[in-house]
């Protein structure tokens, strides 16, 4: 039986995603301007990237995805492939304050950034962006855990082949 704290965490993670691919998101969602990344310096970059934000929070953050492999299609239209980085933890104190810390830390490493807030008496509120190592990236400070979303760069790959290759090496 799914704990209740992870169904919500799951619940939260696919919202951050669908908020961080519409409405005011810099770039769009698995497209990116020509770039020269490879696909392992593409899984580095985000991987730093979302080690540097969980540290700057402390607590005992949890990998729930990835990074794992996604599909994309790069500025210059060839097919390639992005990484996804999903970790989680229980919530802090003070969200809004864990928000402003993400939020300067972001800007510092090129990540252009947008807040939100839900409705309600205990709203969730958070941020997400994109810039930087990152094509999508998504901090949610919900008072029943924290989730922490991003998405590498699109760098020029065969999605099927690594995805196969990847199979191949955990199956021997």
């Amino acid at each position: 039986m799914i704990s209740k704290t992870l169904a919500v965490s799951a619940v939260l993670a696919a919202t951050a995603l669908l908020l961080t691919s519409c409405g005011g998101t810099p770039v769009q969602p698995n497209e990116t301007s020509a770039t020269s990344v490879t696909p392992d310096e593409a899984e580095q970059s985000v991987t730093t990237f979302v080690d540097r934000s969980t540290t700057a929070l402390g607590g005992d953050w949890k990998p729930r995805g990835g990074p794992g492999l996604s599909p994309c299609t790069t500025g210059d239209g060839d097919d390639g492939v992005s990484w996804v980085v999903i970790v989680d933890r229980q919530a802090g104190d003070d969200p809004h304050a864990d928000v402003d810390a993400i939020e300067q830390l972001w800007k510092q490493r090129g990540v252009t950034t947008e807040r939100y807030q839900s409705g309600g008496t205990d709203p969730i509120v958070g941020i997400r962006g994109a810039g930087g190592p990152t094509t999508s990236v998504d901090f949610t400070a919900d008072p029943r855990g924290y989730a922490l979303t991003a998405e590498s760069e699109c760098a020029e790959g065969d999605y099927e082949d690594m995805v196969r290759r990847q199979g191949d090496a955990t199956a021997g």
